[in-house]
């Protein structure tokens, strides 16, 4: 045998990373890809920033969409979410980089729904429709210029682009929740002995103890509703590892945001009755969202915490069959086999 030492195999070069420099270096060595990338761009910037097909023809869509987002529809947070849009990308980014490219013409299917939604929002004047119309252009283009694998990563991030959409609508026509929310206060007060008089979403006390108060729009819940769906899709999206636990911890969301907007509204009504009516309806209504929305999101993280956890063993311990009546817990330990002994010899 030779004693010549074999050559040692050279490592294979690690994968580059998905810096930012790495991602443009990348697109200028597909030039043919980034030329469509920056069509596309182009394209949702002309059809929702130049016509102005809406408001009696004096605003495109975008601009309408921006107009919304006003405080009187409580929405003015809306800014925030295309910054989010672009940091839930970013986040994603290493795995965008791994997934396999594999351009495909399906991609053009979701394009074209995305073109029909946003051709019927202009021919309905329903701007709303616009933006119902963005997904589906972003993740048609996606699917269409990196393939599937690639497309799956940005659904939730197209998705959560729904939260874009104005509300100001729904705010103005709660009557339904005000009065249930009215009646629930009335059931809630009747349990802790506090006489109040509800005539639909008036609240009134019988002994003239405050002056009649409203449930108004914005009391209904439905604002707190609207954030607590954002934070909730947020949080499933992190901290869950199953579509099914996602769904289940956003469809909980709501009944948290409306068990915490009932409890809101109680404790104005407790403080009317017996601190001050005056500073119930004014400091103290102003301020106390403040108070019950941080335990309606911690109630979400319960929650989220209970869906996530893993049960087999407490399922185990429930299903474990029971032993029988007089006979041993466990079955005793074998004793190990001991060696047979030989024939003893003597050496003299």
């Amino acid at each position: 045998m030779s004693d010549t030492p074999r050559p040692t195999p050279e490592p294979e070069p690690a994968p580059p990373q998905a810096t930012w420099p790495a991602i443009f270096a990348a697109l200028k060595e597909n030039p043919i890809s980034t030329a469509l990338l920056a069509g596309s761009l182009l394209v949702l910037w002309v059809f929702y920033f130049i016509p102005t097909p809406f408001m009696l023809g004096s605003q495109s869509a975008g601009r309408w969409i921006a107009a919304s987002w006003n405080e009187e529809n409580d929405q003015v947070h809306c800014w925030g979410i295309i910054p989010i849009f672009f940091i839930l990308l970013h986040l994603k980014r290493e795995q965008l980089w791994a997934a396999a490219k594999e351009p495909t013409n399906s991609g053009l299917g979701w394009v074209a729904a995305g073109a029909v939604a946003y051709i019927l929002s202009v021919r309905m004047l329903q701007p709303r429709l616009a933006i119902f119309a963005l997904p589906l252009l972003v993740y048609g283009a996606v699917v269409y210029l990196w393939g599937k694998k690639v497309g799956r990563l940005v659904i939730f991030p197209c998705l959560f682009l729904l939260f874009m959409t104005p509300m100001g609508n729904v705010v103005q026509n709660t009557a339904g929740l005000q009065a249930k929310t009215a009646t629930a206060i009335r059931v809630m007060s009747t349990i802790c002995g506090i006489p109040i008089e509800v005539d639909g979403a008036m609240i009134r006390s019988p002994d003239g103890r405050f002056e009649p108060m409203e449930v108004a729009g914005g009391c209904s819940g439905i604002r707190s509703l609207m954030a607590m769906l954002m934070l909730a899709a947020l949080y499933a999206e992190f901290t869950m590892r199953s579509a099914g636990k996602k769904f289940a911890l956003f469809c909980c969301s709501l009944l948290f945001a409306i068990l915490g907007n009932f409890a809101r509204v109680f404790s104005v009504v407790i403080f009317a009755r017996f601190l001050d009516p005056k500073t119930a309806t004014g400091l103290y209504h102003d301020w106390s969202g403040f108070i019950f929305f941080p335990v309606a999101v911690l109630a979400m993280v319960g929650m989220g915490n209970l869906l996530d956890r893993d049960w087999s063993g407490v399922k185990a311990l429930f299903t474990k069959p029971p032993s029988k009546p007089g006979g041993p817990a466990t079955p005793p330990p074998e004793e190990p086999e001991k060696p047979a002994k030989g024939p003893i010899s003597y050496d003299y």
